[in-house]
């Protein structure tokens, strides 16, 4: 039996994890009935492979006339009626027929999209979860449940639901049944536009580039300080000229200096030896012009 607390799982996962065509497939299935998941898939999947092979297994028994083979194939064709996966006088063959789409048409999510309860599978979603859809008017809160024939005209909202007003905004605007749900188109991306047409983003960005010209633009100082720069520029070079002039002036009593101390020297030297020097000449001279 199993603890009850940890009930077996009600899916069988694909053989292969990662085909490519099946992801597709399921994706697609999952946007146009609004599914949670690929476990959801995998559940009506599962859901469909057990009465079809029960009804595999009656179609290989039925030439035995058991009476209980007869039975067991009468009990799964009236509950397959009675969901309403099947219509009335359907026999074996038809369950074989059966594909994944008849089994997800019937849950509660889907039914409330085509009453027009909804705008979307999605939304019809949102308000089983949150507790405004009721059957018979008893609050039922699982998307996943099989509506059966007679429950289906008892869908609608419930006694203590805000929609119940026709001037909510989460109403729909037109209410009416739909047979089928439109598949959901992937939007495409816009045409690229030609390159010759101008468009309206070149010129902003124009603008901008314009902008940050004037930005760059250096600012115009005042005319004053550009005199005074131009004074002081001036007076610089004055002082150069007035330099270079000096530096030939200053080189010729270094010139002077240069020749006068080797004759000193030799004066020191004639007054060393008992010689007169040329100073003492020049007294004497005037001493007798004196006279």
């Amino acid at each position: 039996m199993g603890n009850p607390k940890f009930p077996r799982k009600k899916y069988n996962t694909p053989l292969h994890p990662w085909k490519e065509e099946r992801i597709k497939s399921e994706r697609e299935i999952i946007k146009k009935y609004g599914l949670k998941s690929h476990r959801e898939v995998w559940k009506a999947k599962t859901y469909l492979g057990r009465h079809r092979h029960q009804a595999r297994e009656l179609l290989a028994k039925i030439g035995t006339n058991d009476p209980q083979i007869k039975k067991e194939s009468d009990q799964l064709l009236m509950h397959l009626t009675r969901i309403g996966i099947l219509p009335q006088a359907s026999t074996l063959d038809d369950v074989l027929a059966l594909e994944i789409e008849s089994v997800l048409s019937r849950r509660l999510q889907t039914l409330v999209y085509l009453k027009g309860l909804s705008t979307t599978p999605d939304h019809s979603r949102q308000l089983i979860n949150h507790g405004h859809i009721a059957i018979d008017k008893k609050k039922v809160t699982i998307p996943s449940y099989m509506v059966t024939k007679e429950e289906e005209s008892d869908i609608g909202y419930t006694n203590r639901s805000p929609l119940n007003e026709i001037s909510h905004p989460a109403r729909p605007k037109t209410e009416g049944y739909k047979s089928v749900i439109s598949p959901v188109e992937d939007k495409k991306p816009d045409a690229k536009k030609e390159p010759g047409k101008p468009t309206e983003k070149p010129e902003i960005k124009k603008e901008n580039t314009e902008a940050k010209q004037e930005t760059k633009k250096p600012v115009e100082k005042p005319k004053e300080e550009t005199e005074k720069k131009d004074g002081g520029e001036e007076t610089k070079q004055e002082k150069t000229e007035t330099k270079q002039e000096a530096s030939p002036s200053e080189q010729k009593p270094t010139d002077d200096k240069k020749s006068t101390k080797p004759e000193d020297k030799s004066d020191e030297k004639k007054t060393e030896s008992g010689e007169p020097s040329s100073s003492e000449d020049k007294k004497t001279t005037k001493e007798k012009g004196g006279n």
